[in-house]
């Protein structure tokens, strides 16, 4: 495309048709013609019909809007990717640094005797560790959304062959009750819902939800559950760390249920009860098993979780 400014002697005719033929075939806006051949738009006007040159037609300025659209949208996809990673990095460490505060707190309170305080900032300090594992998955998926966008990004052209119509799709399913009452949060429960719901399939062990709802004195977690139409536990899970020990995970970073989380973020450990726990260990086991004998063989459906991240 034309820039200006441009090495065009608009002192001539020639010239000033250049600058005509520029404009008619939308390489040039009219803001800038009018600058460069320093006349009125009317004088512009009569000036292009003199010379036959014909205004932008909308074939023209369609395909100069799509070009200006293709070079300036990736900047700006580029600005927003930026500002989000500087987010995400201050919240990161605006959570460390909070982390390391309660932490702090709850040793004074206890040092001084403050059990119930303690508890609490103990459960505040397990919610803001969630919270710090949810920013870094965001911060994966966020990172594999660009990758995968900077490679479909190259001469891709949306057009009316690039909308499909999807057909023989599966019905939509109704989510559970308990979606109703409120949000089912597993990775993060916050509320006494989810708490509860997190309780009853298996993504917090008894003594784990007990501390976090505060029971008083006298209540039971069943009795609260029964309460609020939460259905119990198929069985007892256990603790992430235990989990980690029976998978045989090795800490990142000091943190030796780093992984098990991860586990349970992107769905390949269905929940903390042993059973599903075991399970995964076994499936874990069989696979690497195949891959140090170099068999290719499937002793059973792997699901796209499982192929992906193993």
């Amino acid at each position: 495309m034309a820039q200006y400014p441009f090495t065009i002697d608009v002192s001539t005719v020639d010239g000033q048709l250049e600058v005509l033929r520029l404009w008619g075939n939308a390489e040039l806006n009219i803001s800038s013609a009018l600058l460069i051949l320093k006349v009125s738009t009317a004088e512009l006007l009569q000036l292009a019909e003199r010379h036959g040159i014909a205004p932008p037609s909308e074939e023209a300025l369609h395909r100069r809007i799509k070009d200006l659209e293709a070079r300036v949208r990736p900047q700006l996809r580029k600005s927003k990717r930026d500002q989000v990673e500087e987010e995400f990095s201050d919240i990161r460490t605006a959570v460390a640094e909070a982390l390391d505060r309660v932490a702090s707190i709850a040793l004074e309170a206890r040092a001084y005797g403050q059990v119930e305080a303690q508890q609490l900032y103990s459960v505040a300090h397990a919610r803001l560790r969630r919270a710090l594992d949810s920013i870094a998955s965001v911060r994966e998926k966020f990172d594999e959304a660009r990758l995968l966008e900077n490679e479909g990004a190259r001469d891709f052209e949306y057009t009316d062959a690039s909308i499909k119509v999807l057909r023989n799709l599966d019905r939509v399913v109704p989510r559970p009750d308990y979606y109703l009452i409120g949000d089912f949060n597993h990775a993060n429960p916050v509320t006494k819902h989810d708490i509860l719901w997190s309780w009853s399939q298996g993504f917090l062990a008894t003594s784990t939800a007990r501390e976090m709802l505060i029971l008083e004195e006298g209540d039971t977690i069943d009795e609260i559950a029964l309460q609020l139409g939460v259905p119990m536990p198929r069985e007892e899970a256990i603790l992430p760390a235990e989990a980690a020990a029976i998978l045989g995970d090795e800490p990142v970073d000091g943190d030796p249920t780093y992984n098990v989380r991860r586990r349970i973020r992107d769905g390949r450990l269905a929940s903390y009860f042993r059973s599903d726990v075991e399970a995964r260990r076994v499936f874990e086991y069989e696979v690497m098993s195949r891959q140090r004998s170099g068999s290719t063989a499937s002793a059973h459906y792997r699901s796209p979780y499982e192929t992906h991240f193993l």
